[in-house]
């Protein structure tokens, strides 16, 4: 388990206080690992998923810092999704 996962898994926390993902979300952070939202908690985990959103480790630290938004990262090629794009956009909310 690296810091960076650690860090990223109690911002995501944070933010998912009082949401409640129906579907399942994978954060498939490049050379670094997975977390995977499901509920309203954020847990280091492998485990397939709904909606997978893929990027480097970059990409995702501008995310949670406020810095990029999730929608433009991907149409700018900064993050990939694959699976329920629905569930993408729900959980890309949660980023303003």
């Amino acid at each position: 388990m690296t810091d960076f996962l650690t860090l990223a898994r109690a911002a995501l926390a944070e933010r998912l206080k009082g949401e409640n993902f129906e579907k399942t979300v994978s954060l498939r952070i490049r050379d670094v690992g997975n977390l995977l939202i499901s509920g309203d908690s954020a847990e280091i985990s492998d485990a397939r998923a709904d909606c997978a959103i893929i990027a480097d480790q970059a990409s995702f630290e501008k995310i949670l810092a406020g810095e990029l938004n999730p929608v433009r990262a991907a149409m700018f090629g900064k993050l990939r999704i694959a699976g329920d794009a629905k569930t993408a956009m729900k959980f890309g909310a949660l980023f303003g």
